[in-house]
Parts: structure tokens; C-alpha cells; sequence
């Protein structure tokens, strides 16, 4: 079955689309929004707090505070210090005289007494951390001044632009790639959204987006690749209603192959990894044979002859999907072999793990540095 059929008939099966506006309410995360504190002059923007902690005797106060995007506190210390666990959403943490630190869900601050800083939320997403009061018995907040819109710009920018020099190496489309194909693999719909305007205005055309978040169901499934899509219908239909216009761009050019979709995926294969085809079989191709020949007669026979990306181009989507899926570190070993192999280099690569950083979090691009040190140590 051809590619555009089979999810023609998927796309059937998907009865609405769901707007995806993030509030207070819809934003994911593990623990109670509680009640809202704003307005409150120690903080700028909204801000709600859900008590954790209800035994006293275990003198461990501990609290949920949610920030809505650019929502920040103001400078203030603690007399007997602080831990801050961030648990959803992106955030910010910035000691006076120091660049800020950009926080994911799992990031852990640990605050000392009497230290002068501010946290809250990154200027396009919602944010929640867990706030613990250290000491309780002797601890108070003493709270400063306002961190000034032009202080939170300036501390927010620094750490975004950290890596933009160096991704140069990447052309603005392949960065662009890159983002929405690793939020797609995540799952990150919040961030997707913006990621999928910036590729429109880079100049992707809607079919050449419509083609990573196609590619990525082989990768993350069915399921994310829809909501991707989904969410992409309403960025083209916000833009739209907006006088925006984007170019919708060409179809996927037919192609005459007198080869069965298995040779030409064996073919497709051994060029993008410079295996040869006849190389004998091994591993999973012999332990499930089924899923071998699926891998060839789909992936690469149908998807990656699709011509609307090249191969170098789906190869950057592809890895940059199974940053954001984790813990595939064997497959993105392969397939960063391939990038290689396509003449992206590991500088490239690098720069795609910096965006995976700044995106994601270190917890997905890390391993991912280790596994690329790896491979190019052997080169």
C-alpha cells in the first residue's frame, strides 16, 4: 500500500481535531495546580501554589508553584536556604551575578542561605517546580526587588542565544528540522507549536513540514505523528485567519521502479549507509525476519524515496526524533552513522544535540554526546 494511502485512511479514523491552547488548567503536570497567589507584588505575572507537605511533624514544607509563561518572582534569599525540584514545563533559576540556568523536569536547586536570586518561568512556556523549605525552624524569605522585564529578557536571551553561534553549521532549514522533529518525538505539543511556525518562516513549504511529522511515525508511532499534524492543521489555520498565507508547496513526485519495494528499501539502505546489500544478515533481521523485511519494503522504500526531503534531511529528522522518543541509544548510533556516512559532519551533529539541549533538556541530548564521542573516536 502506498504511503499517502495508508495514512489517508489513518487521517480517517481521526474523527476532530483538538485545539491545543495551553492554560493552567491543560498544562501537564504531576502534581495539583492549587490556588491562584496573583496578583502579588512578589511576583510578576500569574502564579498558583498547591501545599504538598500536610504532616508538620515531619517539619518538611514542601509546595507545587506553577508560573505561566514569563512569570517570574522577584530577587529574593532565604535565611536557611531552599530546594528547587523542577517537575514540568521549561524554567529559569539566576543567582545574582550569575548567567541563568535553564531548568527541565528532574532539575534539582539546591539553594544556599542568604543567596540572592530569582526563579520562574521560560518566556514561551509554562513552568511548575517543587519548592522546599529548608530549616524550617529558623528559615525565612527576604524578599528584594523585582527582577525588571529588561533583567529577565537579558538573563533568558543569554541562555537561549548560548549555542547559536555554533549552530551555524546547520542551515536555518536543517534547524529547523531539527526542533520540530525532536518535539514531535517527545511529544512536546506545547513546543511544537512555535517550533512549527519558525520552519514556516524559514520557508518550508506546509507539504515539506507535513513530511517530517509523516517520517516520524516510524520512529515515535502513529499516535504522536497525528498529534503533531493535528497541531499542525491549527498553526496553518491560526496563521491563516491572521492573513498569513504559507506556501503550500508541491506533492510527492511519482516514481516508475521496476524493483519490488523490498529491493529497492535493500537498495535505498545499503546507499545511505554504505553497506553493501548483499552484507549477511544479523541480529534482529535474523531473530525476526518479519520486522526486517517491514523495515526495508516500508521505511526505506516508501518513506524515504518520498522526494519532498532528502536523505541527508530525513536522516537529521530521524535522529533528532529518537533524541526526543530517549533511551534508543543503538538506533541513534545507527542512524548517526548514516549522518556521517551523508556527509553531515560531527560538528553538525553536535549542533543538533545543542538544539536537542536547549529544546529538551540535558537528560536527552547527553547520552546521545556519548554515544557521537564514541563514533567519531573510531573514525
Amino acid at each position: 500500500m502506498k504511503i499517502k494511502n495508508l495514512f489517508f485512511m489513518v487521517m480517517l479514523c481521526v474523527t476532530s481535531v483538538t485545539a491545543y491552547t495551553q492554560t493552567a488548567e491543560t498544562f501537564r503536570q504531576p502534581y495539583p495546580l492549587g490556588e491562584k497567589l496573583s496578583p502579588n507584588p512578589n511576583f510578576t505575572g500569574e502564579v498558583w501554589l498547591a501545599p504538598l507537605s500536610e504532616r508538620k511533624e515531619l517539619n518538611v514544607p514542601m509546595a507545587n508553584v506553577t508560573f505561566e509563561p514569563g512569570c517570574r518572582n522577584s530577587w529574593h534569599s532565604h535565611k536557611a536556604g531552599q530546594l528547587l525540584i523542577a517537575t514540568a514545563g521549561i524554567g529559569y533559576y539566576q543567582e545574582k551575578g550569575q548567567p541563568a540556568r535553564r531548568l527541565f523536569p528532574g532539575d534539582i536547586v539546591e539553594i544556599a542561605p542568604d543567596v540572592e536570586h530569582w526563579h520562574g518561568a521560560a518566556p514561551d512556556s509554562w513552568f511548575a517546580h517543587i519548592a522546599i523549605t529548608t530549616n524550617p525552624q529558623n528559615n525565612a524569605a527576604v524578599w528584594l526587588s523585582p527582577v525588571s522585564d529588561e533583567q529577565y529578557r537579558e538573563a533568558t536571551g543569554e541562555s537561549e542565544d548560548r549555542y547559536a553561534e555554533t549552530n551555524k553549521v546547520l542551515s536555518v532549514r536543517e534547524q529547523a528540522i531539527v526542533a520540530v522533529a525532536s518535539y514531535t518525538g517527545k511529544g512536546d505539543l506545547e513546543h511544537l507549536k512555535p517550533a512549527l511556525t519558525g520552519a514556516l518562516e524559514v520557508g518550508m513549504t506546509i507539504n515539506e513540514i507535513n513530511e517530517v511529522l509523516i517520517h516520524a511515525y516510524a520512529y515515535c508511532g502513529f499516535p504522536r505523528s497525528l498529534r503533531a499534524i493535528q497541531t499542525f492543521m491549527q498553526v496553518v489555520d491560526e496563521r491563516k485567519a491572521n492573513g498569513i498565507n504559507d506556501v503550500v508547496g508541491r506533492e510527492v513526485a511519482e516514481k516508475n521502479n521496476n524493483r519490488s519495494r523490498y529491493e529497492l528499501g535493500r537498495d535505498v539502505l545499503a546507499e545511505i549507509s554504505g553497506t553493501p546489500a548483499d552484507t549477511p544478515k544479523t541480529g534482529y533481521a535474523v531473530f525476526a525476519p518479519t520486522i526486517e523485511r517491514f523495515l526495508k519494503e516500508h521505511l526505506f522504500a516508501d518513506l524515504f524515496e518520498r522526494d519532498l526531503l532528502s536523505y541527508r534531511e530525513r536522516e537529521l529528522a530521524t535522529v533528532s526524533i529518537l533524541a526526543g522518543v530517549g533511551g534508543v541509544e543503538p538506533m541513534f548510533r545507527s542512524h548517526a552513522t548514516i549522518c556521517l556516512h551523508l556527509g553531515v559532519t560531527a560538528e553538525q551533529l553536535s549542533a543538533l544535540l545543542n538544539i536537542v539541549e536547549m529544546n529538551l533538556g540535558s537528560t536527552y541530548s547527553e547520552p546521545l554526546r556519548g554515544v557521537l564521542n564514541q563514533i567519531t573516536e573510531k573514525q
